[in-house]
């Protein structure tokens, strides 16, 4: 046998290099990526680059937290530490979402391995460490991410292939059989994970016994959705098609649970001959299969089972639903396996399974087969065929306290004896491993078994069968009860019932054991027009254990989908449901009785896709797809923010920033009505209030209460003035940031939350005439108010202090005074939607997001702002820039030419239209200035707090954020190559941006950035505004910005600012700039905007 698989990749390398191994498909079944052999080796050549780079060394053990759905890069980790002679951790990537349930997995793993490094999506790193700093800030207690140097896959650059093979072929030769390849974390169904030691013999073996007894070979193709850190997903998929020259066709296993007649789809188009799954995923292919489906399943050699036990009644209803689709039944294939022995121990395809039908008493009672009598109860044991001899692979039920084996048909302890058996578990002492990897029978065998923990019987012709595992068992007046065969009877009992998601258990209740189910509704029939039927299927499971066991359920326990605890790959975690229920918690999550519908599908889909065509201005909305990520249907952050506005004033519904994403789909999207109300919105506090970093910008700056942002909008109507007061009132008692005062004590300054009456002020006036000028007026920033509103006949004018208000402030004030006045007009309650988060709830994570995790990022942040200006820009000798000292410049893109600016396209997806416009400016000033790399200073909304923890869609007050670029020279490339540049340039922005001006003014520890210079450009694109509404009492008119104040210190700002938005179709773009600063003298502007234009007209041209 080979000494390791890398002997495999160098023969493959060179025999078959350009032989398709592995596609990777996205959530509709299209190929997104794709890699042979030399590809992947000069991947993880680059990945080994990266990971010697940052001081990994042989032996260091690398996480790999990666997303479901980025498989390429865990392949390219994966094989670049083996090529380092590095330990691979793979693990799942903790769910935002549940950080407070998922981040103990992921410590525990870094702890017990010892691991200083890993390797992750940086998309996926910046989410999750938002969402951390948001949770604490809710007080929801989330433990803090492991100590780790996080590297992020964008940066492995792909190897020269003379390299990759040469480091190949140096790895192939230093690195044999004893060596640790990776460690496999167990599932932890009975006990906490432990990282079992796969060596490469381990792994050879392991892999040779998987192509010779499931019929693997370079003409096979497996398709399938189980997760790569998983060892079913990774030996039995990546690893099983490089050792053997397979194809693998991978996708999500969130894809999966989305869509699981995918899965047939992609064996019918890619002639799959392997699939494999836990039994519940072929329970989830038949929940979501159609009466029209007519694929062409006969290409199928083998359809593995493993995880879990097969049931008899799974294959028989996947037979028989699957027949009309040429599927064989012999292929199921029954396996038995477990990461302590890297995956594979028994089940032989070619014949179908054995079934042995027993008497379930004898069994539950004495331990023992005996054939069930024709009436009588009994179970049946789907069998994993006999063990491979030949390869030197033996399982024996053994007694496990006398340590003999059983006669046949007599349940015992599975000990298995093999190559492919680990020779221990990661960081355990010898005696420890001894007793569960080195066993000795008590015959005098010399060989050494591993105690997996299963229960099982061996046939007399050697074939294995599982009964369960004894941690599980549960026992009632001294009969053994096997919880799998419980669960199996409880999800059959009811169609409300989700497959795989019951979990059985034994309390102890006044001395003696009882048993508990709980099982979770399936999401279909919460989010359906009928009541749930809660009594219906309590009544039907309690029968069915009844029926299946003899005895009574003390309690059943219906949950909502995904409450019950699973190990990563869907085992149940019986002993975790134990404690649940003991400590309570499972049931404050039961249902408790009927649940009402919300809209139908179809009613609100077709409200969504009217909404989102009226933000696109398509004529049609039939036009929008309802399967496509919104921001491949072309609405941007700013637009999805104000379609869950749309949607709010609509239905009631309040949709958050995590439901309304730019990966959403609207059918996804059409789910989230069907969401549980949040938490009731606590009261502000009575003491001090945080600053916002900008905020604490704006104070330095001086002369701050006459730092006024002001609006104009024209009325559609009358609109009497105690209406407005009305309504004002509301306003500032639902947005907490309007009530906002400021003070100083000792020169220090500080804010606090005021009342409601005295921070507005509601005046008129006869004319129009001079409206601008108030503007100038000073607001009582100490006293109050802080937002003044001018009424005229035609026209309302309204002023606001910068310190509680940025640009999406502005808006979200002017959407919700117009409800308000119009809900007085109809004579209705005051009130908003449900609200978001309080802006002190923003400012008080900020602060201790600057004081924690945002100095992680300090070291990116100085290498932006370490980049000289362009040379025709001197900042030293113009230290100071004030307002008075810009021009404007002005230019509009047509409505059809933003909608050809929609269409421009990136990788097979449309490109973000700010990232188009950013492009477009990058080219402009490097060869404007004849510069290479440049820094560009770029804004963002702040709101991305919001990630999968702080709802700020509809919050008030100043949170926006700007943070420093470095864009690498592009005279060299076309403006399709600079594009994709700019946007890979953009996700390696680390925390969202929202890490630097918090580092800037939240933290008194000297860390230089305020010393560095002022980057020459600033581009800030607005999004799109939302168009005007018909039924509204007024709209917005431009009012120009005027010399509204200037710094009283000497601060370095940009002296070129493009601001970019889109009102009713047509693209603005406002150049701001300070001819003194930049040396201009007249036409470098006509010059410059020229060249602008050009360069957008080329990325809208250029499709290579």
């Amino acid at each position: 046998m080979i000494p390791s698989l890398l002997t495999t990749m160098v023969e493959r390398l060179d025999g078959t290099p350009r032989e398709p191994l592995y596609t990777f498909l996205d959530r509709h079944g299209r190929e997104i990526a794709a890699a042979d052999c030399e590809e992947v080796v000069r991947r993880a050549a680059g990945a080994a680059d990266l990971l010697r780079a940052a001081g990994v060394e042989t032996g260091d053990r690398v996480l790999l937290v990666f997303p479901p759905d980025d498989g390429l890069d865990f392949v390219a980790g994966f094989f670049g530490c083996m090529l380092l002679g590095a330990i691979a951790v793979p693990v799942a990537s903790p769910d935002p979402r549940h950080l407070d349930r998922e981040l103990p997995k992921l410590r525990h793993v870094v702890e017990d391995s010892g691991a200083r490094v890993a390797l992750t999506h940086p998309r996926y790193r910046a989410f999750a460490r938002l969402a951390s700093a948001a949770n604490r800030l809710r007080g929801r207690g989330t433990p803090g991410w492991p100590k780790l140097s996080w590297l992020l896959s964008h940066r492995i650059r792909r190897a020269e292939s003379p390299a990759a093979a040469a480091l190949l072929a140096r790895a192939a030769s230093r690195f044999g059989p004893d060596d640790i390849v990776y460690l496999q974390y167990t599932s932890g169904s009975t006990s906490a994970p432990k990282g079992v030691v796969v060596r490469h013999r381990n792994l050879v073996h392991n892999l040779e016994l998987i192509a010779r007894n499931t019929r693997v070979d370079r003409d096979s193709v497996l398709v399938g959705w189980v997760p790569l850190f998983h060892d079913m997903g990774l030996a039995g998929g990546i690893l099983n098609a490089m050792y053997t020259g397979a194809r693998c066709i991978v996708f999500s296993p969130l894809t999966f649970l989305a869509a699981p007649r995918l899965w047939l789809e992609l064996v019918d188009r890619y002639r799959g001959t392997h699939i494999a799954a836990p039994n519940f995923g072929y329970e989830y292919v038949l929940r979501g299969l159609r009466d029209d489906d007519a694929f062409d399943l006969s290409s199928l050699r083998a359809t593995l089972q493993g995880g879990e036990p097969m049931l008899e009644a799974t294959m028989d209803r996947f037979a028989a639903a699957l027949a009309r689709m040429r599927f064989d039944p012999a292929s199921f294939c029954n396996v038995y396996g477990m990461a302590e022995a890297v995956l594979f121990v028994s089940g032989p395809v070619g014949r179908p399974p054995t079934r042995l039908r027993a008497d379930r008493t004898a069994l539950d009672r004495d331990g023992v087969i005996v054939p069930a009598s024709p009436g009588g109860p009994a179970v049946t044991l789907v069998g994993s065929g006999v063990p491979d001899a030949e390869l030197g692979v033996s399982v024996l039920a053994v007694d496990p306290d006398t340590g003999r084996p059983q006669p046949p048909q007599v349940v015992g302890e599975l000990w298995v004896s093999g190559a492919s058996v680990s020779s221990g578990y990661w960081g355990r002492g010898d005696e420890e491993n001894a007793a569960v990897f080195a066993a000795r029978l008590a015959t005098g065998d010399d060989r050494r078994f591993l105690r997996t923990g299963d229960l099982g019987v061996i046939g007399e012709d050697g074939e294995v069968f599982i009964c369960g595992r004894r941690k599980d068992l549960i026992i009632v007046g001294g009969r053994n009860i096997h919880p799998q065969d419980l669960e199996a009877a409880v999800v059959a009992a009811d169609p409300i019932l989700r497959p795989g998601s019951a979990i059985a258990f034994g309390v102890r209740v006044g001395g003696a054991e009882r048993v508990v189910v709980a099982a979770e509704v399936r999401r279909k029939v919460l989010e359906g027009k009928e009541p749930v039927p809660v009594g219906r299927a309590v009544s039907a499971i309690r029968a069915a254990v009844t029926a299946h066991s003899g005895v009574q359920c003390h309690e059943v326990l219906l949950t909502r989908p995904g409450r019950l605890p699973k190990t990563t790959s869907g085992k149940p975690q019986r002993g975790e449901c134990r404690r649940q229920w003991t400590a309570g918690s499972l049931h404050a999550a039961a249902l408790a009785g009927p649940h009402g519908p919300a809209e139908g599908d179809s009613t609100v889909l077709r409200l969504l896709q009217t909404e989102v065509a009226a933000l696109l201005q398509l004529a049609d909305p039939d036009e929008v797809p309802v399967d496509l990520p919104l921001r491949d249907a072309g609405l941007d952050s700013l637009g999805m923010m104000d379609l869950a506005k749309r949607i709010e004033d609509r239905t009631g519904t309040h949709l958050s920033p995590a439901d309304v994403s730019d990966g959403s789909t609207l059918r996804e999207l059409a789910d989230s009505f069907r969401s549980a109300p949040a938490e009731p919105r606590s009261a502000p506090p009575t003491g001090d209030v945080p600053f916002s970093a900008a905020q604490v910008h704006a104070l330095r700056l001086g002369q701050w209460d006459w730092w006024n942002r002001a609006v104009m909008l024209d009325l559609h109507r009358p609109l009497p003035v105690e209406r407005l007061r009305r309504a004002t009132s509301a306003l500032v008692a639902q947005h907490d940031a309007l009530r906002l005062r400021f003070r100083r004590d000792d020169g220090r300054f500080a804010q606090s939350y005021g009342d409601v009456e005295s921070s507005f002020a509601v005046e008129t006036a006869a004319t129009d005439e001079g409206l601008l000028n108030d503007q100038h007026r000073r607001l009582s920033l100490e006293n109050g108010p802080v937002l003044r509103l001018l009424l005229t006949e035609k026209r309302l004018f309204i002023t606001i202090n910068h310190l509680v208000m940025d640009g999406v402030t502005l808006g979200i004030l002017i959407d919700d005074l117009d409800h308000l006045c119009r809900l007085d007009e109809r004579g209705e309650q005051l009130r908003l939607a449900r609200s978001s988060a309080r802006f002190d709830e923003f400012t008080r994570w900020m602060n201790d997001f600057a004081r924690g995790d945002a100095a992680a990022d300090l070291d990116f942040w100085r290498a932006q702002l370490d980049v000289p200006p362009p040379a025709a820009f001197d900042s030293r000798a113009h230290p100071g820039l004030k307002f008075k000292d810009l021009r404007s410049a002005h230019q509009h893109l047509r409505p059809d030419e933003t909608r050809a600016l929609r269409t421009v396209r990136m990788g097979g997806r449309r490109a973000p239209i700010a990232t188009t416009l950013l492009t477009a400016l990058v080219r402009t000033a490097q060869r404007q200035w004849s510069c290479g790399r440049l820094t560009i200073r770029l804004s963002s909304s702040g709101r991305q707090a919001a990630v999968h923890g702080l709802d700020l869609s509809r919050t008030a007050g100043d949170m926006h954020c700007t943070f420093p670029l470095a864009f690498e020279d592009s005279s060299a490339q076309s403006p399709a190559e600079t594009l994709t540049a700019v946007a890979e340039r953009l996700t390696d922005v680390p925390s969202a941006g929202l890490s630097f001006e918090p580092l800037l003014f939240l933290t008194d520890v000297p860390n230089g950035l305020a010393e560095a210079p002022a980057p020459t450009l600033w581009f800030n694109f607005q999004g799109e505004a939302p168009a005007r509404s018909r039924s509204g009492l007024f709209s917005p008119r431009d009012v120009p910005l005027g010399d509204m104040w200037d710094p009283e210190s000497g601060e370095k700002q940009p002296p070129l600012y493009l601001e970019c938005s889109i009102v009713e179709g047509v693209t603005r773009l406002d150049w701001y700039y300070s001819p003194r600063h930049l040396g201009w003298s007249g036409a470098e502007i006509d010059e410059w905007t020229a060249r602008f234009a050009d360069e957008l007209r080329g990325l809208m041209i250029d499709r290579s």
